[in-house]
């Protein structure tokens, strides 16, 4: 049978400098770490391994024990990928992604840690886990069986029966593997796989490279034309809302310090006397129009009252009217360009679903007089950020909800964020593709039923 090699090469971007001293440091952004001065021979293996090379192929360039006294040097800090090869056939390879965590603790129970994913990659599939050190690729399939079982299949059929222990010992090292911090401590049970995932994933860390690969990268530039700033199906409002008077609200408002010390969330609605709709336009306002717009390398951005990621403004505010004076029960899109509204055409059934599904996140039995969907067009983001772009809207769904608190507790209404929404309600009630927008917050408003709860402060 033939025999398993280990190829290693540098990580991609990965330079070398040698200061006066004589003193070598690795780099690649943000990180750095001296490894002490080298011999020639030494510089030499570093300059070879811009390719994948064997340990065997390295001696030849310098003795074998400083040879492989530099590789446990730079597998240690992260700065090598390995190749498996069976032959001249790859079976696997691994990528670091930060140094490794301390050496697993020998004879404990062999099985996949509950934070691993497995997912296609190229002609690949990658093995990965947010709290691991390195990523495995699985090239040849036929050792998936190893992986997934964790090394209860070990006598796989083609190559070599070692080569499962080489996966196990690779799965081992990288921290893809359970331990007992996972579940038997809260730092690890605290954790749900998709969250911890979602967490790291969209963060900088030492495998992104900003404007690379992580951040405004403008990818899609020459490949998709970027999502207009208007919404494509709703188009312009029917209803246009009454514009307030800025003079007297800057006059009359009363201060940010006493607003924000006043603001708290009130759930409970005076249904004799409900909001008005020209407090809704009031607070739409206040709240959710364009003040100007602009270009963006393509992409049409626009200022709004509350900041946003690349002035994107991804969010559309979708009113679900319940007991509003002088508007009609039902389902509003916001048009933020135009401050109106243009009615969703959209069932009974499901405005009850799209409004129990949201108010089951607030105590009591009230209904709002209206509850504020807030949803993503998810390719304004998209089309410039990589990695970051749904973390980035999750963002914006808190500053527009602060911004709704603080116009809401200054003209004395009842506001309120909620904790739940269903997205699959927010698509039956407007039809739209749930892969172009989708829901991803709530707000409920109205009237106080206490004159106390909403005084204007």
């Amino acid at each position: 049978m033939t025999a398993l090699r280990r190829l290693y090469r540098l990580t991609e971007g990965v330079r070398c400098l040698t200061s006066g001293s004589g003193a070598t440091a690795l780099l690649r952004w943000p990180h750095a770490e001296e490894v002490g001065r080298l011999s020639a021979q030494e510089h030499a293996v570093l300059r070879e391994l811009v390719e994948d090379r064997s340990p065997e192929e390295l001696a030849a360039l310098c003795p074998a024990d400083s040879t492989a006294s530099l590789l446990k040097t730079l597998v240690g800090g992260g700065w090598v990928a390995t190749t498996v090869l069976c032959g001249e056939r790859m079976l696997y390879g691994t990528q670091a992604r930060w140094p490794p965590r301390p050496s697993p603790v020998p004879g404990r129970p062999r099985r996949l840690s509950r934070f691993v994913s497995l997912r296609q990659d190229g002609d690949g599939v990658l093995v990965s886990s947010p709290i691991a050190s390195r990523t495995l690729r699985i090239v040849d399939t036929r050792l998936l069986e190893t992986v997934v079982t964790a090394g209860a299949a070990e006598d796989p059929q083609g190559f070599p029966a070692e080569a499962a222990r080489w996966l196990l010992t690779d799965l081992d090292d990288a921290g893809l593997l359970a331990t007992a911090e996972e579940t038997g401590e809260l730092r690890g049970a605290q954790w749900s796989p998709h969250e911890l995932a979602f967490h790291h994933d969209s963060r900088l860390r030492r495998d992104h490279r900003m404007g690379e690969d992580f951040g405004g990268t403008y990818w899609a530039t020459d490949r998709f034309d970027p999502p207009p700033s208007r919404h494509p199906v709703w188009g312009t409002s029917d209803l246009s809302l009454a514009h307030p008077d800025l003079e007297r609200l800057h006059a009359q408002d009363p201060p940010l310090s006493v607003v924000m010390e006043g603001r708290r969330s009130v759930r409970s609605y005076d249904e004799d006397d409900p909001l008005t709709v020209e407090e809704l336009g009031e607070f739409l306002f206040r709240t959710a129009r364009v003040r100007a717009t602009g270009q963006d390398t393509g992409l049409e951005v626009s200022d709004r009252p509350w900041p946003a990621g690349g002035a994107a403004h991804e969010l559309e505010v979708y009113p679900l009217v319940h007991n509003v004076r002088g508007l009609s029960p039902g389902l509003y899109h916001y048009d933020p360009h135009e401050h109106g509204l243009c009615p969703v055409p959209a069932t009974a059934t499901a405005l009850r679903w799209l409004m129990t599904s949201s108010a089951a996140g607030m105590t009591g039995s009230a209904t709002p007089q209206v509850l504020f969907v807030i949803a993503t067009r998810y390719g304004r983001l998209a089309w410039k950020y990589q990695a970051m772009s749904y973390a980035l809207t999750l963002k914006h769904v808190g500053v527009l909800q602060q911004t709704m608190y603080l116009a809401a507790t200054a003209m004395g209404l009842a506001p309120c964020a909620l904790g739940v929404g269903d997205a699959d309600a927010f698509t039956a009630a407007t039809g739209l593709d749930a892969l172009e927008e989708t829901s991803v917050g709530e707000f409920a408003l109205g009237r106080p039923a206490s004159p106390e709860d909403g005084r204007r402060v």
